[in-house]
């Protein structure tokens, strides 16, 4: 049962987590691209109020945007951290490996910064319309919006990417602590 109230709180752990890296992560995403806020996201999002400073607006962008993300991350990997055969330890894995997620996201977007900076040293706009990518008129600043929207799209990959690395995490700390309560 106590395995099973761990897991449960990792969820939500993993949900608060999941927007507070949104929100930090759309913080740097804002430095790069304020454009990318309020000739998109703001408005994606319904954060028009004008009263309310943009850099609070990007916070809860990230927020909202990334919260969900928690649920699907907590699912697959909580569900790891049962191969654990005390539920201290699975609690501790379980941190653990939120760390790790968050850490590889956190690289991964910055990897779809450098991406977005080196592949848009020619911008060229065209490339982007008709594949997905949201191009606003009169960007002042187009290669900025450009690197953003890479460093978001590589940020939720990098959740993906980081569930097969924290369940590689689970089964090697099980392994290293066997015997251990």
């Amino acid at each position: 049962m106590q395995k099973v109230l761990a897991f449960i709180a990792f969820l939500f752990l993993s949900v608060l987590a999941a927007g507070i890296f949104g929100a930090l992560h759309d913080q740097i995403s804002y430095t790069v691209s304020s454009e990318y806020f309020t000739k998109f996201k703001f408005p994606q999002f319904n954060l028009l109020d004008a009263d309310i400073p943009e850099r609070v607006r990007a916070a809860q962008v990230g927020f909202f945007a990334s919260w969900s993300m928690g649920i699907t991350v907590g699912l697959l990997t909580g569900v790891a951290g049962f191969i654990h055969p005390h539920a201290a330890q699975m609690r501790k894995a379980l941190l653990l490996s939120l760390a790790l997620m968050a850490g590889i996201t956190l690289l991964c977007a910055l990897a779809g910064l450098a991406v977005g900076f080196f592949s848009t040293t020619v911008l060229d706009l065209s490339r982007y319309t008709g594949t997905g990518w949201f191009i606003p008129e009169g960007l002042e600043q187009p290669r900025r919006f450009v690197c953003a929207g890479y460093m978001h799209n590589a940020a939720y990959l990098g959740g993906v990417v980081a569930v097969p690395f924290a369940w590689m995490f689970h089964f090697r700390y099980r392994s290293r602590t066997e015997g251990r309560i």
